[in-house]
This record gives C-alpha cells, structure tokens and sequence, in this order.
C-alpha cells in the first residue's frame, strides 16, 4: 500500500518527499524484491531527520527494513522519530560512541540483502531503491551518483560519480568515492568486520579499504541515487578543512602490514602525492588564515620552496588558486 496518505501531513513543505511518492506500479515487474536493510544514525539533526525518514519510507520499497539508531539527541529528533515508529523497523535513542558505532549498532539488527546507512542530514532520489535492487546481485556492490547541495545556495550543483572502486585504486586514492551512493551486500558487510569506532572522521574509507580488497565486484550505475547536503556542520566539510593525520596513520600501518605487502607502491604513491600534501597545504592554511594576501602569497610560495614535492600534488596549485589568488583580484 501506497504510504503518501497514511505519513503524517507536513502542509508546510511541497516537492519530494513531502507531497510526492514513488509510485507502487514500478515493482510491478517482479513478485519478490532482495531486502534491503537502510540504517540512519543519527544525533540532534531534528532540522533534517523527518526528510531523510520520509524519502526513505515513499520509495514504497516492497521489502524494506528500516533501522534508526539515535545517540540521545536533546533537540526534537526524537519526537519526529515517533511520529513515524509506526513505519520504522527498529529505532533507539540512547547515548552511543559516535557515528560508527551507531552504525556498528544498526548492522548487528540488519537481516537483509543490500545495506546502506544514509545520514540524517542527507535523504534518497526518487526510485533509488527500485534502481538499486534492479541492478543488485549477490555479493556485488552498487555504485551510484551522489548530488552534493547547499540548502544556502540553490544554484550549485555538483553530481559525484562513484567509480574506481577496485583495491588498487581504493588505496591509490585514484578511485571516486562517495559513501551514501555505495550499497553493499550486507553478507560481505558482515563478513569485513566493525566499523573502526576509534576512527573520527575516516571510518567508512578505513573501513571499505579492506572491504574493496576482499570484495571488488561493484556495479555501476549512472542514476543519482542520494542527496548529500552541506551545511555548517556537516562532517564533511569538517574533514575538508582538517588535517590528514587520521588517514595518514592508517597508511602508515598499513605500510607494516604483510597482508598490505601487494599494496605498498599504492599506499606510498597516496601518501606522497595526496595525503602529505593535504596535511602540509592544511596545516599552513590554518597558520596563515588570517594574514594579509600579500603575506599569504610570499609564505604559500615559501612553503613551495621548503617541501618541492608539494609541486608534483594537484592539491598546491588547487589551494593556490582558490585560496590565494582568488583573493587578489
């Protein structure tokens, strides 16, 4: 049954998912659709959380099991979970150890086929789960587009293709990868272990570092499949503007690693040409933030001159344009 008419009514919004569903007919082509299991961590996003829910929910998916794991928010997420616990597989709301461990938490409750977490800032395209399950075999992954928006600013626009995802180039830093586009067969999730919950910010690419080694048969799709939103507190943004070191270290043990050892020209090439570089341009950035153009310009050039290598990165010269002489005209 078609769920439009049975959520509650938000008469304030229009547009998907407020007002429109994906319609029930397009399963029609098949009598029995793989499970797929979606988990939404979640903490104090009550401004976002009921899009993400009802996007997920008005796919109509025929075989959903949906899984909302809250790390005791103090804002209004918790009642706009239960305006919708009706629908939802499974839900808490108790205090956690971050975001990987919420999702740690939402993988030991899944039992289906396919598995993703979407964020609670971030929420599905229409027909993602339709193009999803339609393109879906057993222990293969799904690689679709992700469009990256800024409610503040409805006039970007940047759609990111996940490709590349091999163990090569996963390690190489050469691969595209976006996470929310990126759907798993929950069997192989499984079987790759946790979640790093020490990890900060760079648990999922730890995590599918060795996951894209042991499973490396993906399909691609070309269809956008999740909106990923950017706002002043999304942790993506937050990485960007943050030092490398988490990965960096990771490389570096994965250096000593044996069962790296096919792997080392990959983890050498990264860490030379994107990983140290990343950590050097962050790290004068955030010394240099609030000179003068002119000194900003004389010390980005002097660090050129105190790190060469830094010349072989694509990272300098982009920082170079965008973060300094953007400001001289």
């Amino acid at each position: 049954m078609a769920l439009l008419n049975e959520l509650p009514l938000v008469s304030q919004k229009r547009g998907w998912p407020w007002n429109e569903e994906v319609e029930q007919d397009v399963y029609e082509s098949k009598k029995h659709w793989p499970k797929i299991s979606i988990i939404t961590p979640s903490y104090n996003q009550g401004k976002f959380i009921e899009e993400t829910i009802r996007s997920i929910l008005l796919q109509n998916y025929p075989n959903l099991e949906y899984i909302v794991i809250d790390g005791g928010s103090t804002d209004d997420t918790v009642d706009i979970i239960r305006k919708y616990e009706k629908w939802i597989t499974f839900w808490v709301s108790e205090k956690d150890k971050g975001q990987a461990n919420a999702i740690n938490k939402g993988i030991d409750k899944s039992t289906g086929d396919i598995f993703n977490w979407i964020n609670s800032d971030d929420y599905l395209a229409p027909d993602a789960l339709v193009t999803i399950a339609n393109a879906f075999k057993k222990g293969y992954s799904v690689a679709g587009n992700v469009y990256n928006f800024y409610d503040s600013d409805p006039g970007f626009k940047d759609i990111i293709q996940n490709k590349g995802l091999s163990g090569h180039q996963f390690l190489s830093l050469k691969s595209t990868f976006h996470q929310p586009g990126v759907w798993c067969d929950l069997n192989n999730i499984k079987a790759a272990g946790k979640f790093p919950e020490q990890s900060s910010y760079y648990f999922d690419r730890i995590f599918f570092t060795a996951y894209f080694i042991q499973f490396s048969q993906v399909i691609y799709s070309n269809e956008i499949l999740v909106h990923f939103r950017y706002h002043e507190n999304s942790k993506t943004l937050v990485i960007r503007d943050s030092k490398a070191d988490e990965l960096i270290d990771y490389y570096n043990e994965l250096l000593k690693n044996p069962l790296f050892e096919d792997f080392k020209k990959d983890l050498k090439l990264a860490l030379k040409y994107q990983l140290l570089p990343e950590k050097h341009i962050s790290d004068w950035e955030y010394e240099n933030a609030h000179k003068k153009i002119g000194s900003r310009l004389s010390s980005y050039l002097g660090l050129m001159l105190k790190k060469p290598e830094l010349i072989q990165s694509r990272h300098f010269f982009t920082k170079l344009k965008r973060s300094v002489l953007q400001n001289l005209t």
